[in-house]
């Protein structure tokens, strides 16, 4: 009996040992859990906030990038309407100026010519590149013969002013009444286009042939369109200046239109010289005879074309 108690005590401290390292095993094991769980909500977390971060960051840069586009397309838009407010201004200016010169001028001056002359044929047009706010006017005559001379001052002078006077014109108006209808068809220097043949031939353009005529060292390119017969003089060492002034003028007639002669009419150019007032326009209505002279072909052509 007092072996087996002997024997029985050492068993039951084997026992209570054990189950305390059980214990503690599990403590043990149950801390490391604790501690892995921690480890990863802390990474978990980590991520989580880094993530939040770049996001974060990610809509900054977008919202930035917004704004700059944004602000470009504002840019954009203001320069798009200070361009369009330049243009408009630009366009204003341009139809303020034109408003404002050679044509409210002419206009004036030619109320006071109809108040001076009756209801008279005038060009509606100065037929100038530059200087229209400066043109002036003198006139001699009545409404039966007259002469309108048009000319660019420093300044604009009052109508048929003594200082216009002064001035070299640039081109004249005159209509002269003459006893017949005869008399008036004489005068203009028509040439038919049958006087022209066998002469040597010229392509002028827009199908329009000229006929080379000469003598003395002169030339003469000649030709007809309808009523109108048109002649430039030039010399034969200047052939060519000739020959350009006359392929000029059939390419301006397509663009300007001449008064209908009654019945017929005459265009004398001179390709030499440009002095005076030597391209000359003239056309027979009736009894009367229009001459428009003027020192370039092409300004005589808009003065007669424009002629109301």
């Amino acid at each position: 009996m007092r072996f087996k108690s002997l024997f029985i005590l050492p068993l039951a401290l084997l026992l209570v040992g054990c189950s305390t390292n059980q214990s503690t095993t599990k403590s043990d094991a149950s801390s490391s859990s604790a501690r892995k769980t921690t480890t990863v909500s802390k990474k978990a977390s980590v991520k989580q906030s880094k993530k939040a971060a770049a996001k974060s960051k990610s809509k900054a840069a977008a919202t930035s990038t917004s704004q700059a586009a944004k602000q470009t397309t504002s840019s954009s838009k203001q320069s798009s309407t200070a361009k369009a407010s330049s243009s408009a201004s630009t366009q204003s200016s341009t139809k303020a100026t034109t408003t404002t010169n050679g044509t409210t001028r002419l206009a004036t001056l030619n109320q006071q010519l109809t108040k001076a002359l009756g209801n008279v044929l005038l060009p509606q047009t100065d037929g100038l590149t530059s200087g229209s706010q400066q043109l002036n006017v003198r006139y001699q005559g009545s409404q039966a013969n007259y002469t309108v001379s048009y000319s660019v001052g420093q300044t604009a002078q009052a109508f048929n002013s003594k200082a216009v006077a002064k001035e070299t014109p640039y081109a004249t108006v005159n209509k002269k009444t003459y006893a017949s209808n005869q008399a008036a068809a004489q005068a203009i220097g028509h040439r038919n286009a049958s006087d022209a043949k066998g002469l040597p031939t010229v392509d002028l353009g827009h199908q329009i042939t000229g006929y080379l005529g000469s003598g003395a060292g002169q030339r003469y390119i000649t030709w007809n369109e309808g009523q109108w017969s048109l002649q430039v003089h030039t010399y034969i060492t200047q052939n060519d200046l000739g020959i350009a002034l006359a392929k000029q003028t059939v390419n301006t007639l397509e663009s300007y239109y001449l008064p209908a002669p009654k019945s017929v009419g005459s265009i004398q150019l001179e390709a030499i010289s440009t002095d005076g007032l030597r391209q000359v326009i003239q056309w027979q209505a009736g009894r009367v005879v229009y001459k428009v002279s003027a020192h370039d072909a092409t300004t005589a052509i808009k003065l007669a074309a424009s002629m109301q």
